[in-house]
């Protein structure tokens, strides 16, 4: 394996006036204008250390004049000390780690506040910092591929797998290369996508690294099932299950997807219905809990599981009304349209539609805002036109020639009783138990 080149860093603001200015609008629009301007004060002073411009004098970070507690609570506890180690009269290799892992922290609480390129900065900052961790140029890559900067990510994995392999943290090279198998299917080239997840799994199986096993599973049944061979995606999913163990959590994003295949491209609305039935014990979060009850209304319909369709319909729209910030609404009113459908409640179907063009349109979010339009287009003429319903409405096309295959019956079973967590004293807990094969 060649070493590869050193992709360098990542310009994030071209035409930037002000240094790093993108901090603080990226902030203001999630609504943190405070943390915005003391991450963009902790990045300058950062930025100064590691390129040795110029130590900042006097701390950036007082307790009393920021209130930390108030503004970042989440960060109380790591940008005061690393101000402190930003002012080390001697800084030494150990100041350099510090200052590497503090900033991963601040990139990891940017990435959750939904501020990715001042997420990628830090992680940029950790690197420069520490540039032996290679989990810090993983994080580079892996931020610049969610930012769609895939040049820039594919260069980044790469590097991060070269020096993880020399370092033998064979997690990171596992991670890596999971993280271009993900970027070759974002970029369309499913075969080499295919290739890299299959890569993944060998290097986490050698290592005894399950979870990662399980993941690379995980990925290689989603593209199978994209690839239209449900059988082969079938057994990556058992494959996978085998791999978590009972009750890990990862277990539950995967009966999801799974779920959410034979819904949308099999037609197969009873399997998917008790599966993401069966979730509703376990997802909470709001945003995954709104599409969750959408797409079990879908699935439901499908299914002709009419009581289940209206308690679901119910359930989401009250659930939407308790959101302000609308993150998803559109995805699942569109679920609820498609369910509608599946159901001939065209005024239903109408009103999901005209909420969710307006959602999208307000929140930017152009595919959604196509596929709700195609939707209205649909069920405003006055006139339901077969053809017209047929190609919009496309779970109208399996519900008649479809039914469920014994296979997916047997994994959706599987994948319910995966969802239950082990009780006993297995060695890594109840929640990432592994089965032993």
């Amino acid at each position: 394996m060649c070493q590869p080149n050193y992709p360098g860093p990542i310009v994030i603001d071209p035409d930037e006036r002000v240094p790093y200015a993108y901090v603080v609008k990226e902030l203001s629009d999630v609504g943190l204008d405070e943390a915005g301007l003391v991450l963009w004060q902790v990045l300058r002073d950062v930025r100064s250390w590691i390129e040795a411009i110029s130590a900042p004098d006097e701390p950036t970070l007082r307790d009393e004049g920021w209130k930390l507690e108030g503004i970042v609570p989440e960060l109380a506890a790591t940008l005061p000390p690393l101000d402190r180690l930003l002012r080390e009269p001697e800084p030494d290799v150990h100041t350099a780690e510090a200052v590497g892992l503090a900033c991963m922290h601040v990139g990891l609480w940017a990435e959750e506040a939904a501020a990715g390129r001042t997420a990628l900065s830090f992680f940029q900052a950790a690197e420069d910092a520490d540039p032996d961790n290679p989990h810090y140029a993983y994080n580079i890559g892996r931020m610049a591929r969610k930012l769609a900067m895939y040049d820039a990510a594919e260069g980044w994995l790469k590097w991060a797998g070269w020096v993880a392999r020399g370092a033998g943290r064979w997690e990171v090279v596992a991670l890596c290369t999971s993280g271009l198998g993900n970027l070759h299917r974002q970029r369309g080239n499913l075969p080499l996508a295919m290739r890299l997840h299959e890569l993944t799994r060998r290097v986490a199986k050698r290592h005894d690294l399950r979870t990662l096993e399980g993941d690379a599973l995980y990925d290689l049944a989603g593209i199978s099932f994209d690839f239209g061979e449900m059988k082969r995606g079938s057994e990556y999913t058992r494959h996978a299950l085998l791999a978590y163990g009972p009750g890990h959590t990862r277990v539950y994003t995967l009966a999801r997807d799974v779920a959410w295949h034979w819904m949308d491209r099999y037609g197969h609305f009873e399997d998917a219905a008790h599966v993401l039935n069966a979730l509703l014990e376990y997802i909470w979060k709001p945003s995954d809990r709104l599409l969750l009850l959408a797409n079990l209304a879908r699935a439901a319909a499908g299914a002709g599981w009419n009581e289940v369709f209206e308690a679901m319909w119910i359930e989401s729209w009250s659930m939407m009304r308790q959101q302000p910030l609308r993150d998803g609404h559109a995805a699942a009113l569109i679920q609820l349209a498609y369910g509608a459908g599946n159901m001939e409640a065209w005024d239903r179907a109408q009103i999901a539609a005209v909420e969710a063009v307006a959602v999208a349109r307000e929140r930017k979010e152009g595919e959604m805002m196509i596929v709700a339009e195609s939707i209205l287009n649909a069920v405003t003429k006055g006139v339901i036109v077969d053809e017209v319903v047929r190609s919009t409405f496309k779970d109208r096309q399996h519900q008649q020639p479809a039914g469920n295959s014994g296979d997916s019956v047997e994994l959706a079973s599987q994948l319910t009783n995966a969802m239950r967590v082990r009780r006993d004293d297995a060695p890594k807990g109840p929640a990432h138990t592994p089965a032993y094969r």
